[in-house]
Parts: C-alpha cells; structure tokens; sequence
C-alpha cells in the first residue's frame, strides 16, 4: 500500500504532466494508465496492478492519424493522395514522436519496471513515442475528439508545415537511391553486417553498398532503422563528395 508520501508524489507528477500537455483529466486513473509501461505492470502483476499503455496506444493512433489527415486535407488541397501518404508517415515515425516527447521531458514520468529503467527505458525513442500515443488516446477517451486535436495540433501540426515546406518527407532510403540512380545509374543494397543485445531488445549495424564498394554503416534497434541510419550518412557522404567535386571544378 502506497504510504502518504507516495500518494502525494503520484499527485504531483500527474499534476506536472497535466501543465506540460496542456489537458486536466477528469479520470486521473486513465492518465496513469497512459503513462505505465508493461513492465511495471508485469512487475505488479501478483499485486493487482493488469493495466499499461499498449491499449491506449492502440487508440492513440487511430486518432493520430485521422487528425493528421483531415488536417493536411484541409490545409493542403492541392497536395496529391501519395504525397499526403509520405508526409503522415514521416510527423507520426517514431522518432517525431519521440522528439516531441523529450522537449517536453516526459520520459521522466514514464512508470516502468527496474530492469527497464536501469536500460535506459527513458530516454528510448520507441517507449517515448508510444507515450505520445498513449496520450492521444488517454485524452481522447477522456475529453473526446476535440481535446485529443487541441493536443496534436500544438505539438505536432508544425511539423506536418514544415515537412510540406521543406519536402523533408522522404525517408533517406528513397532519397539515396535517387541519388545513385541519377549520379551513377546505380541502386544502393544493404546487408546486416552485425546483431547484438538480447531477444527483446536487439542492436543492427547495418551497410549500404553501391555495386561492392560499402559506402557507409548505420546502428538501430530494428534493421529498418539501421539501413536509414546507413542511408542518412551515405547521403552526407555523397553530398560531401558532390560539394567538393563542384568547389574544385
């Protein structure tokens, strides 16, 4: 049983959390739920403890993902379907999310268990970007549609502007190919080179090649995220080289 320091604590950070998302819940049990991590429930499995944030994250991004677009439909007319497509994909990745989350420093409010936190549960992006998700869903079933959109639109609608603005809704892995296409009529390929970690949480040290010279590597915990991670630094390279062969010609 948690002793009156605890309690009040738990009440403070709550309280903190609702200043920092700009939403009172009226339930303050779903924003805890919002915010618990499976391993701590797992922990407190015997004690009672059954609920974490996997359902509301579920919800979360459903939302997410009409708001997202109805917003660049409405703002965007003459923006075509596949494009649309692309720039959704790139404000609602994992690391968008998980950017937003960390400005507003809210893994330290995460509720995990130990053997997490002592991983560095806080600060990974994919616990982080479920969080923002789980949040969506939290207000949404607390506060419905227009709460829910009050939130995404101040944390995330500037970023769907600037992906449009800047075009940067291409994921690296296009943007190389095109590059290699155009500079030596060639298509990049890619080779897990090394896994590490344990099952759970795998490590991928990815390269990318052009025919068999290795152009770079990239480090991720999928191997998704370590090919782009291989592509975004193979793309600095090349850009490098293509700077360098313009200054000297």
């Amino acid at each position: 049983m948690m002793n009156t320091k605890q309690n009040t604590s738990k009440t403070s950070n709550l309280q903190e959390v609702e200043t920092l998302i700009g939403y009172t819940f009226k339930k303050k049990q779903t924003l805890t739920t919002a915010l618990t991590h499976r391993s701590y429930a797992n922990e407190l499995k015997k004690q009672g403890f059954l609920y974490n944030n996997e359902r509301l994250e579920f919800l979360g991004d459903a939302v997410l993902e009409l708001v997202v677009s109805e917003y660049m439909f409405a703002t965007y007319p003459d923006l075509p379907e596949g494009i649309m497509t692309l720039v959704r994909a790139a404000v609602v990745r994992t690391s968008s999310l998980a950017e937003i989350m960390g400005t507003l420093h809210m893994g330290k409010y995460l509720i995990m268990g130990h053997g997490e936190e002592k991983t560095g549960g806080r600060t990974k992006e994919y616990l982080l970007a479920n969080l923002y998700e789980s949040l969506v869903g939290a207000i949404y079933l607390d506060g419905k549609m227009k709460h829910a959109k009050a939130f995404i639109e101040k944390t995330l609608f500037a970023k769907i502007d600037e992906a449009v603005k800047q075009k940067n809704y291409v994921d690296s892995k296009t943007r190389l190919q095109e590059l290699t296409q155009q500079l030596y009529k060639i298509t990049p390929t890619y080779t897990i080179i090394q896994e590490s970690g344990p099952a759970h949480e795998r490590t991928y040290v990815a390269a990318v090649l052009l025919g068999d010279k290795k152009l770079s590597e990239g480090t991720g915990l999928s191997k998704q995220k370590a090919e782009e991670a291989a592509a975004s630094k193979a793309l600095e390279l090349l850009d490098n080289l293509t700077t360098e062969s313009h200054a000297q010609g």
